[in-house]
């Protein structure tokens, strides 16, 4: 499993929103510049964040960015899903098929590898949804 770069960047811009005042919102310009990332790079991220749910933006002079509900209400998961998706990292090709001459013997090494790594991926989400973004911070 390899996580995409913007999964932490993501994170941190969360945590940027909910240290920010009151009800405002944060232009994008003033995070990227804290992140040191590009504004361009950073607005794409930001779109994931909004598709997903977790921050909503506003067009308009006094506009910009905020969090969608309380940073105690974000888990890690609510991030993980709008930067990643939600299909699953388990894809096997089916090599087993060039190792053992038998299909029942491919067919047994393929499926109990898709156990496994299933299995391990229900346990990392699992994770992350009870891992509220707030104790991040604590």
């Amino acid at each position: 499993m390899r996580l995409k770069k913007s999964l932490e960047e993501a994170v941190c811009i969360l945590l940027i929103l909910a240290k920010e005042e009151g009800d405002s919102s944060v232009k994008s310009y003033r995070i990227s510049e804290q992140l040191g990332v590009s504004d361009s790079y950073l607005k794409k991220i930001l779109r994931k964040l909004v598709l997903g749910g977790v921050v909503t933006s506003t067009s308009s002079k006094g506009g910009g960015f905020r969090l969608a509900k309380p940073i105690e209400n974000i888990f890690m998961i609510d991030v993980y899903y709008a930067i990643e998706g939600k299909h699953s990292c388990v894809q096997l090709r089916n090599l087993a098929e060039h190792v053992f001459p038998s299909s029942g013997e491919s067919k047994k090494v393929k499926d109990n590898m898709y156990i496994l790594l299933n299995e391990s991926e229900q346990l990392f989400l699992n994770k992350l949804a009870g891992y509220p973004l707030v104790k991040l911070m604590q």
